[in-house]
């Protein structure tokens, strides 16, 4: 639950999730829009208000109140920086291995039974 809250807080002040706390006024608006036309639908509610920036109508105060209208919010960055004093660290690579070679003799033979049945057909059980 705390970790709820704290990211909650976290959304709200440093990203525009903020927006979100105002869809009551969205859809209080659109049922005004509703109640004035009966045939508006909320994608024509949402061109009207989202796509016609250039056209302001005689409610445009309650349109700026409208998620993602205006940006009254703020964003702020917090940054530590601490300056280090640096250090070299030589890194050893642990998978480092001795490299060994080994002579095969081109007449060496495999005296296995083992290597035979390989090449047997399968047998039914």
């Amino acid at each position: 639950m705390l970790s709820i809250l704290l990211l909650s807080a976290y959304l709200i002040s440093s990203t525009e999730f903020y927006q979100m706390l105002k869809l009551p006024l969205l859809l209080e608006h659109f049922n005004e829009h509703k109640s004035l036309n009966e045939g508006t639908t909320l994608w024509s509610f949402m061109i009207m208000h989202y796509t016609n920036n250039d056209v302001k109508y005689a409610d445009h105060d309650k349109d700026m109140r409208l998620p993602f209208k205006s940006n009254e919010g703020s964003v702020n960055i917090f940054s530590l920086s601490f300056i280090q004093n640096f250090t070299s660290i030589k890194l050893i690579n642990p998978f480092e291995r001795e490299l060994k070679s080994y002579i095969i003799q081109k007449d060496q033979k495999f005296n296995s039974t083992f290597l035979s049945n390989i090449w047997q057909p399968p047998q039914s059980c």
